[in-house]
């Protein structure tokens, strides 16, 4: 039997509908098939998502290590790049000169 992959909005439809007054997840998850252990496994990524994103810099994006990181490197890279332009300039003054 192949498992059935879901989309991130079919998984969080599935979620809005078992989450909805009155329902029951049970059932819910029977008519879609998953265990209600799987619903559950989704509910608790769901929060968390939430919580890293409320954590995050304001504007719903949270900058992990690896970017910071490459952020920092462009910056040297760059730092560098405007000293050598800069000696470059000065070196063919002094040859005009």
């Amino acid at each position: 039997m192949e498992k059935r992959r879901f989309t991130a909005e079919e998984k969080y439809r599935i979620l809005e509908e078992g989450r909805a007054v009155g329902g029951s997840i049970a059932e819910v998850c029977r008519r879609h098939q998953i265990s209600t252990a799987l619903f559950y496994y989704w509910d608790k990524q769901t929060k968390q998502a939430s919580m890293e994103v409320l954590k995050g810099n304001g504007n719903g994006r949270r900058k992990d290590s690896k970017v910071l990181h490459l952020q920092e490197k462009i910056q040297r890279m760059r730092s560098v790049i405007s000293e050598i332009t800069e000696e470059n300039l000065t070196l063919k003054k002094r040859l005009v000169d």
